[in-house]
């Protein structure tokens, strides 16, 4: 009897995240998305840091084709996140992960970026901010979708693109 129930316990601690708070579901999608071709692929920048900075690629050429590699070995996932806290968090644009975006040729946009949602209340915003591991945002238009790709994913997160961008301001 002791067996079940500290095995029912431990199922419900682990299923509860352990009291960390509501945490991001993710599972496998039979969706389609159809990602564009380096051709189609106009001009390409990374937002982020202080004041929301845009900052373009030492070789846009080779970064466009790198990341069309990514994106062609992306998985589809479905991602249901936990509701956004109320009131809302306001937080300064040096705190949000990296953006990559695409302007293709035919105008349209293409936001890139880590999967996050913010749960909780707290000075310190890694309290805050919960990344869903390996996934990525895409956003076209007002349209989110998801996929698991851990090397793009790894590469905008840990900041991994300053390598490959000019991040030096212009005096």
């Amino acid at each position: 009897m002791k067996y079940v129930l500290v095995l029912a316990l431990f199922s419900l601690l682990s299923l509860a995240g352990c009291g960390n708070g509501p945490q991001a579901v993710v599972k496998p999608s039979q969706q389609t998305i159809q990602f564009p071709k380096a051709t189609d692929i106009q001009h390409v920048y990374v937002v982020w840091g202080l004041a929301a900075l845009s900052y373009t690629p030492k070789n846009e050429s080779e970064t466009v084709a790198q990341i069309e590699k990514w994106l062609a070995l992306a998985k589809p996932v479905s991602v249901q996140l936990p509701p956004p806290p109320n009131p809302p968090i306001g937080t300064n644009a040096s705190e949000n992960p990296a953006v990559l975006e695409l302007q293709l040729s035919s105008k349209e946009h293409i936001s890139i970026s880590p999967t996050f949602y913010m749960v909780g209340h707290s000075q310190d915003m890694s309290k805050v901010y919960h990344f869903v591991d390996g996934v990525i945002s895409y956003q076209v238009g007002n349209k989110t979708v998801y996929f698991k790709d851990p090397n793009l994913y790894n590469w905008l997160n840990n900041n991994q693109w300053q390598k490959q961008f000019n991040t030096k301001l212009a005096p």
